[in-house]
């Protein structure tokens, strides 16, 4: 049962603990995304560039955590 809880974590060099802290992070930022992407859907002139800023950050964030 251990083994369902850390391959994955183990397979990018993370531990269980900072798997959680990453995936929790990423979890706030795409609900904050979403959300302006819904208001940026009836008011266009708002968060032009969110979207493709908070995508930009976790894929900075996503290579910057692979394992050497």
């Amino acid at each position: 049962m251990t083994n369902l809880f850390l391959e994955h974590p183990r397979s990018v060099c993370l531990t269980y603990y900072d798997h959680f802290k990453l995936s929790m992070k990423f979890s706030y930022k795409f609900c904050i995304a979403s959300l302006k992407a819904f208001i940026h859907a009836m008011f266009p002139f708002m968060f032009i560039k969110s979207t493709t800023q908070i995508v930009s950050d976790i894929e900075n964030q996503l290579k910057t955590n692979k394992c050497d």
